[in-house]
């Protein structure tokens, strides 16, 4: 793929590596081919301006408490996730972990091409979306973050958790549980 704009220089592609059933923060955060890409974008003053959720759906349960006369709704992210993250001049970044491994691409254009999981495999949709700006070292953070963390199907930390976790860093805001809806004034139900 070609580049433009800051990062023209910066290489770009798709980094795909099979791995273990069970994957380390430690080795996403290792990861030299991405490591080097946010050096690069470092040095290049490139940041981000927004992130987007994908999973394969999002299951959303609305209550009302008549007690404190409001609405909530409790958000739940359904199967395999990933995270595209907007840059202010360089395309997109995507990182995705999965039972087949950790993925990660930098691409230019439209982010949907990035929604298909492979010829005949999954569409992801976007469930969540954040415009919040963001820096590299902030992705480089919370990378630093996961470290510790051990992903695997069947545990507490589910491979889908990875991008759950990194929107919810990035965007500062949670992707999942029970939230506050706004209601229109003089409206007793949800927007």
């Amino acid at each position: 793929l070609a580049m433009c704009g800051a990062g023209g220089s910066v290489g770009s592609g798709l980094r795909y590596k099979a791995g273990p059933q069970v994957w380390s923060g430690k080795r996403i955060r290792d990861d030299y081919e991405l490591q080097k890409l946010l050096t690069d974008w470092e040095k290049l003053g490139v940041s981000f301006t927004g992130a987007m959720l994908l999973a394969e759906g999002k299951d959303s349960v609305k209550d009302y408490d008549r007690r404190y006369d409001e609405w909530s709704t409790t958000d739940t992210i359904v199967g395999v996730t990933g995270i595209v993250m907007k840059s202010n001049g360089d395309g997109w970044l995507y990182l995705h972990l999965t039972s087949a491994g950790f993925k990660w691409e930098h691409a230019a254009g439209s982010y949907r091409r990035l929604t298909q999981e492979g010829p005949g495999g999954i569409r992801l949709k976007v469930v969540d979306s954040s415009t919040r700006k963001y820096a590299v070292g902030d992705v480089r953070g919370l990378l630093e973050e996961q470290r510790g963390c051990e992903y695997a199907d069947g545990t507490k930390m589910e491979y889908a958790s990875f991008a759950k976790d990194l929107f919810n860093g990035v965007s500062e805001k949670r992707c999942e549980g029970v939230k506050t809806i706004d209601v229109k004034p003089g409206s007793n139900t949800p927007t």
